[in-house]
């Protein structure tokens, strides 16, 4: 169902699917900047709204972009660096599938075209579209006596633009900023794996500042979501703040500690320690951790030492890494293999192990799915982009979250815990008197100060059942004596730093509503949903 709305004489509003479009009426043509849904047809139809001739965006984004199915004959505008997503050309999706380079450059991180970590973050439109014609920001479009001036605005999108009405003192914003300075969605604002787009949000809002004095009357955008902003130099400042400062609750403070863990190991050898007795751990920012048992049985988590040379040399320092193990731990065999997510960084070698040991592979059923079936998930930081030369990894056993399992009689209990990525698991169990967890990178801490930051990039973690509150709360419930985590962390006394975590993440939640439109961070983090 759509709505239509008249904003002034000659120009109206369509509402469908939580998103809108604006149609420009002149001379018995319309003109349309964005389409939100196909029953706008009807809609336009029944308030005697002619079909659009033309149809421009904003942002080339599957929810903006469906006059393919509501006017297929519209012959649509986008801008140039836009194009090859509107026609969804071979070479988009070429680009879009990123790798990390052999010589594994960090810099790669945020600089690719059309996605972050080897994910297309774009959502192109379900088909081509009719693309007669491109334009940059700079120009002035002009259509019936309607003149509007594109305007670069990268905020919810590299490429997005906005759509100026000088003669009405009118900005069509997309989703650049919303009413109230609020936004559509926080997942279009990551530019980088871990990265925000603070540069751009404050060049849109200086720019804004700067057309007040433009107009007789204040400046006034219209959003492709929620009501008029009907200040929107200070709503785009207010983004801007958000973004900067991504962190609304503050911190909660512990002493500062070593960077990797907060307490003294037994012994260190080549890129390992041992943090407890007989549990072994990476130490060069891998996420190997390792249990050897009295007779030479090792359950591994995380079968990847984060050693980035090319794919031969990688392989051989795995060899290596295990022949220590053996001698300095008395391993024997790596009877299991537990997954805690799908990452690359983290499953690399688990044919490996297969190969050498016989290892079992398990993982929960989604870690399963996305480690059998990567190419249906877009999700970043998959097998692909890491450069290895298989795309899929097969699991032996799938195990269900909240359901004990064995392994050489100890019990070890798997616990969903999403917060890093959606399929995310930790791993508790007994050992030598003391509970300890394997956390993966959804708890990477080893002293000082703790944070919160934005429910980011294909998470779902603004959705109730999926937030980091809940994953540190249910950690807490297990109540460990110590934590291993990714990345080489692990830290004890954990107790107070989940706490501490949950409360801010409680807190956080509840103060980035009144940052989105409707208060919906569950849409704000899933717009394709």
């Amino acid at each position: 169902m759509a709505t239509v709305t008249w904003m002034k004489e000659g120009v109206a509003r369509v509402d469908a699917e939580g998103t809108c479009g604006y149609v420009f009426v002149a001379e018995g043509r319309a003109l349309m900047v964005d389409c939100p849904s196909a029953a706008a047809a009807k809609a336009l139809a029944e308030a005697g709204i002619p079909a659009p001739e033309i149809v421009l965006h904003t942002q080339v984004q599957a929810e903006h972009c469906r006059e393919g199915e509501a006017f297929p004959g519209a012959a649509v505008w986008v801008n140039e660096e836009a194009k090859p997503v509107a026609v969804r050309s071979a070479a988009f999706f070429k680009e879009a599938e990123t790798v990390w380079p052999d010589d594994r450059a960090w810099e790669t991180l945020g600089e690719e075209k059309y996605g972050i970590g080897g994910c297309m973050t774009e959502r192109p439109p379900a088909k081509p579209l009719n693309v007669t014609k491109t334009f940059t920001p700079g120009e002035t479009l002009r259509w019936r006596g309607i003149e509007l001036e594109v305007v670069a605005l990268p905020v919810s999108g590299k490429r997005s633009v906005g759509f100026l009405w000088r003669k009405e003192g009118v900005l069509l914003s997309g989703d650049a900023v919303c009413a109230g300075g609020t936004v559509a969605n926080l997942y279009d604002m990551e530019r980088s794996y871990g990265g925000l787009c603070v540069a751009d949000a404050r060049r849109v809002a200086a720019w804004l500042g700067g057309q007040t004095s433009s107009f007789a009357a204040p400046l006034v955008a219209w959003p492709t979501t929620g009501g008029i902003v009907e200040s929107p130099a200070a709503a785009m400042e207010r983004v801007a703040e958000l973004i900067a400062h991504p962190n609304r609750v503050g911190t909660a403070s512990f002493p500062p500690e070593e960077a990797l863990q907060n307490f003294p190991v037994i012994r260190s050898f080549g890129r390992y320690r041992e943090v407890a007795k007989a549990i072994y751990q990476n130490t060069n920012y891998g996420n190997i951790v390792l249990f050897v048992d009295n007779e030479g049985n090792g359950l591994m988590i995380d079968p990847a030492n984060c050693v980035w040379l090319d794919w031969a040399g990688s392989v051989a320092s795995m060899h290596e890494d295990l022949d220590m193990l053996e001698k300095e731990t008395g391993l024997k065999r790596v009877t299991m293999a537990l997954m805690t997510h799908p990452h690359g960084d983290h499953i690399q070698y688990c044919d490996l192990l297969r190969e050498r040991y016989g290892t079992e592979i398990v993982a929960a059923s989604d870690v399963a799915d996305q480690m059998e079936r990567p190419e249906t998930f877009p999700y970043p930081c998959m097998n692909d982009w890491y450069n290895f030369p298989f795309k899929n990894v097969k699991v032996d056993r799938r195990l269900a979250y909240e359901t004990p399992f064995s392994w050489q009689g100890i019990d070890i209990l798997p616990m969903y815990t999403p917060g890093h990525c959606v399929a995310h698991t930790a791993f508790g169990l007994l050992w030598n008197g003391e509970r300890v967890a394997c956390s993966g990178d959804v708890l990477q801490y080893g002293g000082g100060d703790i944070g919160v930051g934005l429910p980011f990039c294909h998470n779902g973690n603004a959705v109730p059942e999926c937030s980091p509150e809940v994953t540190f709360r249910r950690l807490a419930a297990f109540a460990p004596d110590l934590v291993c985590g990714g990345h080489s962390r692990s830290f004890r006394n954990p107790a107070p730093v989940l706490a501490a975590w949950a409360d801010l993440w409680q807190r956080q939640m509840a103060a980035l509503v009144p940052y989105v439109v409707d208060g919906d961070l569950s849409r704000a983090t899933r717009p394709w949903r």
